[in-house]
């Protein structure tokens, strides 16, 4: 069974498991009369280039290999942007029809390359680094594309979250921390290091077939493993995904992927345009050293409070935790003027606080509700050791000037007065907005009849009420 070392906001592991490949020995003569047979009958063998131990490259073992078309598109030209890096990287060939089928509902998307390209810079620029340090393939970095369109606060009906959609349980049993203050699978640099490991994991395990394990990675390993039993049973001695008897969304799965890497390497042949996106920003992750104030933060980097919770939207509060983690992914320019501050600050300089003066009837339990904290919160800051409090007496709240954390991030403010209608804001997703109205993202789709596989955009409106 796989069983990673333990990872959390402290500690950022690389889950990798080690094989040795066994040698075989052969006699000198048997081995020249080997090399000489082969000559002989004109066999043809495929070779690839020694790239190093650590080079894991795609194995075509199941449909028919289309080849790309002669005239290269303009994508693949944009080698130094984002779309035009991943199509110049992208190696898999594959016709099946269920890739067609998926590529057309692709297609039929409106405004696909606007919004995938709104979220991408930030998150596909660090996923695609990594695959390539790697040395991974490129399809895998169009995964939390098919996950969850790049929403880094994606949430589905099975509670899995994040660009990645690490279910509670994935979470709890891989040692992924989810707490009050962070949300481990919200944050990009653990959830993507946790799934390409895994992924590399489920590669190995799976006799080094991409697709099997991309299969695993949404269906689970033990139904993949279940599949390819029952087909060896029936008489297949070739299974692959493609002849799998696997659940629905699963079948689905490896071709909306293999679509749509189609879609990004080959825009002219499907007609479509992805934006250029220069690789302009080096993004690099630097420790606060201790509990900051994202208040703080984005006056001392120049970035505003939205800027900073896309790029860190494992952060639930308006700071970073207590105890950790107290990394920040920022923008490598930002780094000398965050540390040159914070090392000059006390932990006190490093947060802000708001003064409330108790009314009458006020309790720490309802003042704790209003400003999105807690009551063990309220009672540390203020020293109290029980919940009484006299009206007229200060509270130090910390936060971003109190109400304003809420800024900070909406999914943690308290439901606002809920409209019939919606606008939808660039940075926007269902769940976002479900928070912000106490709603469930399941009434938001019934309601607007949308497809759960879908994505919003901004300037749509949504209706919040029947």
């Amino acid at each position: 069974m796989f069983s990673p070392s333990c990872v959390n906001g402290k500690t950022r592991s690389n889950w990798m498991k080690r094989r040795s490949n066994n040698m075989l020995l052969c006699p000198p003569g048997l081995l020249i009369l080997l090399v000489l047979l082969t000559l002989l009958s004109g066999c043809a063998t495929s070779s690839r280039p020694d790239s190093g131990a650590s080079r894991l490259l795609p194995v075509q073992v199941s449909a028919q290999k289309r080849p790309i078309p002669a005239e290269i598109n303009h994508v693949l030209l944009r080698p130094d942007d984002l779309w035009g890096g991943i199509a110049h990287d992208l190696s898999w060939n594959y016709e099946h029809p269920t890739i067609d089928a998926e590529r057309t509902l692709w297609l039929s998307q409106p405004f696909l390359q606007e919004t995938l390209s709104e979220r991408a810079p930030v998150l596909l620029q660090w996923i695609t680094t990594e695959i390539r340090r790697r040395q991974l393939p490129m399809e895998l970095a169009l995964v939390p594309v098919v996950e969850s369109m790049l929403d880094p606060w994606a949430y589905s009906s099975q509670r899995a979250a994040g660009l990645w959609q690490i279910t509670p349980s994935t979470a709890a049993y891989f040692g992924v921390e989810v707490n009050w203050w962070y949300d481990g699978r919200l944050d990009i640099v653990v959830a993507t290091d946790f799934a390409l490991s895994y992924l590399q994991e489920l590669y190995e395990e799976f006799s080094r077939d991409w697709l099997l394990a991309l299969a695993a990675y949404n269906g689970g390993k033990g139904r993949v493993n279940r599949a390819l039993a029952q087909a060896e049973a029936t008489g297949n001695s070739s299974p692959t995904v493609w002849n799998l008897q696997l659940p629905r969304e699963t079948t689905r799965y490896v071709p909306r992927i293999l679509a749509l890497a189609q879609i990004i390497r080959e825009a002219e042949r499907w007609n479509v345009t992805w934006p250029t996106l220069p690789n302009q920003i080096a993004l690099g992750v630097i420790n606060t050293h201790g509990q900051m104030d994202l208040g703080k933060v984005a006056s001392i980097t120049g970035l505003s409070l939205e800027q900073l919770r896309r790029m860190n939207p494992a952060l639930l509060r308006w700071s970073t935790p207590p105890e950790g983690p107290h990394d920040l992914l920022l923008p490598e320019s930002t780094h000398r003027l965050l540390s040159q501050a914070r090392d000059s600050m006390t932990a006190a300089d490093k947060m802000s606080w708001y003064r409330y003066q108790i009314a009458s009837g006020d309790s720490l339990g309802a003042i704790a509700t209003r400003f999105n904290t807690t009551v063990q919160i309220l009672q540390s800051t203020n020293g109290l050791a029980g919940s009484f409090i006299r009206a007229g007496d200060i509270l130090l709240i910390p936060g971003s000037a109190g109400v304003e954390a809420g800024s900070v991030g909406q999914i943690n403010w308290p439901p606002s007065r809920k409209p019939r209608r919606y606008t939808v804001r660039t940075g926007d997703s269902l769940w976002s907005i479900a928070r912000r109205y106490d709603m469930r993202v399941s009434d938001i789709t019934t309601i607007n009849q949308l497809d759960a596989e879908g994505y919003i955009r901004p300037g749509q409106t949504l209706r919040l009420a029947p």
